[in-house]
């Protein structure tokens, strides 16, 4: 029956609990709420960098050298389709492509812009932009020399689907090379720097035009985002086993703008959840104290009676325990509530660097909740530690002589 005392004396004096609950749950709710905004905008980050890259990238460790020299770093076909069954024996394997990428200059008419061609197999059902077409037709096998450009590259050039334009590349022999292309459509991508530099050609055609067969990535899609980590090491353990040199690269570590923002996300709701606890540690401290300091011939009265000074410091201990447990639990609830209705807004944004405004939301879930709640008990039961061992130590004498 001991936890059930310090909760009956926790409902003698409502005035003192309430408050210290209402301090507890405004902290744990303010930190889910901002933790619950923090993870839903790093889900959408995560999905449009799949999106853009897949769930990881097979390649040649040249590929991602900035001191490479040319096109060494190219696969050919038979080296490609080998990494291909490799990855295709993954548990959590769902398909994967090849594609071939190099820069260009894209001329239409005395308009020119610097881009990066990404040539791959129309239709591949992995990573082929058809998805995010917006006018025209996506990629069909069997275009020759078609292009898909980005929106707000047609709108920089003034182009559109059915304009003729140039590219002019470097081949992997250094010879200059040029061709006609017909835009066959426009895409829509969440980042506005893809839809400016980047240009998707059919992979034959690329490669003619590169005068190379090969390729440079393996892209691989997998059944959940997940499962990225664990699956590139099985993959990259097998490739090593093979001896192909090759590297495994997930999508993580082929956005350089996810890390950034992962780590400036993880910095705020550190400093965050910093300020509340302490917020909370002192507010709660100052109310504890005073309960000590009021109930003072309590404690002498409880001493007298035989109750040692470990019970003492038990029973005070305890109390901040049922409030920790209380505030953060209503304080979760709080901020789930918070969160409903914040969503329920809709409320639209457009993030630096993008095109598309964006819909806010607060995630909403027991990953969420979890920290909050553990920040704000812990901060809670760490203030009673001083309060409740003064109480064990007062002297019998002394706390009966308090008027």
């Amino acid at each position: 029956m001991w936890w059930w005392i310090p909760l009956r004396s926790l409902w003698r004096n409502r005035r003192r609990a309430l408050l210290s609950v209402a301090i507890i749950s405004l902290g744990s709710a303010l930190s889910f709420f901002v933790l619950g905004f923090l993870d839903s905008a790093r889900a959408q980050i995560v999905a449009s960098s799949v999106d853009e890259y897949g769930n990881f990238q097979v390649a040649s460790p040249l590929l991602w050298n900035d001191d490479a020299d040319g096109y060494e770093y190219l696969l050919t076909p038979e080296r490609a389709e080998t990494v291909r069954s490799i990855v295709a024996n993954d548990p959590a394997y769902v398909g994967s492509t090849v594609q071939l990428q190099f820069p260009a200059l894209l001329a239409a008419g005395d308009r020119t812009q610097v881009i990066r061609v990404t040539a791959l197999e129309p239709g591949n059902g992995i990573l082929d932009f058809s998805e995010v077409v917006e006018r025209g037709r996506a990629l069909e096998a069997t275009d020759v020399a078609a292009l898909l450009i980005g929106r707000s590259l047609a709108d920089r050039l003034s182009i559109d689907v059915g304009d003729v334009v140039t590219v002019t590349l470097t081949t992997v022999d250094g010879a200059y090379n040029a061709s006609p292309f017909q835009i066959v459509g426009v895409f829509t991508f969440p980042s506005e720097q893809v839809e400016l530099q980047t240009v998707v050609a059919p992979l034959r055609f690329g490669q003619l035009l590169l005068a190379t067969d090969g390729v440079d990535r393996i892209v691989v899609s997998l059944d959940e985002i997940a499962a990225t980590e664990v699956s590139r090491s099985r993959v990259q353990r097998r490739l090593d086993a093979e001896g192909s040199a090759l590297e495994a690269r997930t999508w993580n570590e082929l956005s350089p703008i996810y890390e950034q923002l992962s780590s400036y996300f993880d910095l705020l709701f550190g400093f965050l959840s910093l300020a509340i606890s302490v917020l909370v540690f002192f507010i709660i401290l100052q109310v504890l104290t005073l309960a000590f300091l009021e109930r003072t011939r309590e404690i002498g009265t409880l001493r007298a009676l035989g109750t040692t000074q470990g019970e003492v410091f038990r029973l005070f201990f305890s109390e901040s325990g049922w409030l920790a447990v209380l505030g953060s639990g209503v304080g979760i609830a709080a901020g789930a509530v918070l969160g409903l209705g914040f969503n329920a807004l809709k409320l639209q944004w457009l993030p630096p660097g993008t095109v598309e405004e964006t819909t806010l939301s607060v995630r909403i879930g027991w990953s969420t909740a979890l920290v909050p709640f553990i920040v704000s008990f812990v901060a809670t039961v760490l203030s009673a530690l001083y309060p409740a061992l003064q109480a064990a130590r007062l002297q019998i004498v002394d706390a009966l002589r308090v008027e």
